[in-house]
């Protein structure tokens, strides 16, 4: 499938929101977590990929993060998993890339991951790009998959025919995000009109908003009301899914622990929509809900923040220093799910 050029020239006259929405942190004193039974491992197992989108950061699929051994792979998983067993707490395995399957070991570091522990969950994101011989052969290696659209580069039909060889195998949690770049949103829209004609209604969707540059600017590209409303009339169409144990911890709540009053939120990307991804100030349970490892090996606690805490090595396990406690937040923007999907708590004033 031929790539979609977008010029430089109108990438730059995106806009972007630049002002953070703190109006529900007066109205709130903590952001709660739905369910804390596993520590999510969100692991950037190297960076090689097949795609180079517009809005991505090179570091994200440039090579020059190589992966692991498989020996390296597996004592790191080892010593992770047994230090949460004896806390009480089971991995929720969320590998990234780059892109995974191009990594010529990664169903061997997935048997890896099913053997070690039962009550881990093994997860990880893709575009979806690779044959249908190759996922039918590999599905029954994971729990979950979150499978992205890109419009610059993704064939949607093909895409299509992914989720549906996932559906057969069963068993296994299929998510799609369909990356809505304001410049190809039209194509986004044909996508999902498409899957949605073409597919179960058994798995979960998401019409994602977009930031600036992946990885290096956090603000997200504003959207114009007609473009929401077509946006969250696709979210609605697709699909009554009833929510697993594994996507559990994405939910969240925002609370008032003196009123009681708990207002769910089912997806905290669309927190990016409106400006009220920001918890500045706040206490945050990246580390203790959370564990961020880098394309490097190197072990932090946030996916897009405090780059200066290390709590150690994937090639030297026996000396990582787990986390247990929260750390206060000095950003004006959360730009990253997965670090969004984490209690947090109002600092008590004295």
């Amino acid at each position: 499938m031929a790539r979609k050029q977008i010029s430089l020239e109108l990438v730059s006259k995106l806009e972007t929101i630049q002002v953070p929405d703190t109006s529900l942190l007066e109205q709130y004193d903590m952001f709660e977590r739905g369910d804390n039974s596993h520590i999510l491992f969100d692991w950037v197992v190297g960076n090689t990929c097949n795609y180079s989108c517009t809005y991505c950061n090179p570091e994200n699929y440039d090579g020059s993060s190589p992966w692991p051994t498989l020996d390296v792979f597996k004592n790191f998983a080892t010593v992770s998993t047994n230090y949460y067993k004896r806390i009480g707490r089971g991995i929720r395995w969320n590998l990234l890339g780059g892109e995974l399957s191009v990594w010529k070991d990664f169903p061997e570091a997935l048997q890896i991951l099913k053997e070690l522990d039962s009550s881990n969950v093994v997860q990880w994101q893709t575009n979806g790009a690779r044959s249908l011989r190759w996922w039918k052969k590999n599905a029954p290696l994971f729990n979950s998959v979150l499978i992205s659209y890109h419009p610059e580069e993704s064939d949607y039909k093909h895409i299509t025919e992914v989720i549906n060889i996932l559906e057969e195998e069963g068993g296994i949690d299929v998510s799609l995000n369909i990356m809505v770049y304001p410049p190809l949103a039209d194509t986004c829209f044909e996508a999902a009109e498409y899957i949605m004609n073409n597919t179960p209604s058994t798995f979960g969707f998401g019409m994602q908003p977009l930031q600036r540059k992946l990885g290096i600017d956090p603000r997200t590209f504003v959207y114009e009301p007609e473009l929401l409303k077509r946006m969250e009339y696709y979210e609605k169409l697709m699909y009554g899914k009833e929510i697993s144990t594994e996507q559990l911890q994405e939910i969240m709540y925002w609370v008032n622990k003196t009123t009681g009053k708990r207002v769910q939120v089912s997806d905290v990307s669309a927190l990016t929509i409106d400006g009220t991804n920001t918890w500045r100030g706040w206490d945050c349970n990246i580390g203790i809900d959370k564990i961020h490892i880098k394309d490097n090996g190197s072990i932090t606690s946030g996916s897009s923040c405090n780059p200066d805490i290390r709590h150690g090595d994937i090639r030297f396990p026996e000396k990582i220093t787990f986390p247990s406690q929260p750390v206060v937040c000095n950003y004006d923007w959360c730009p990253c799910g997965s670090d969004m999907a984490v209690t947090k708590k109002k600092q008590l004033i004295a």
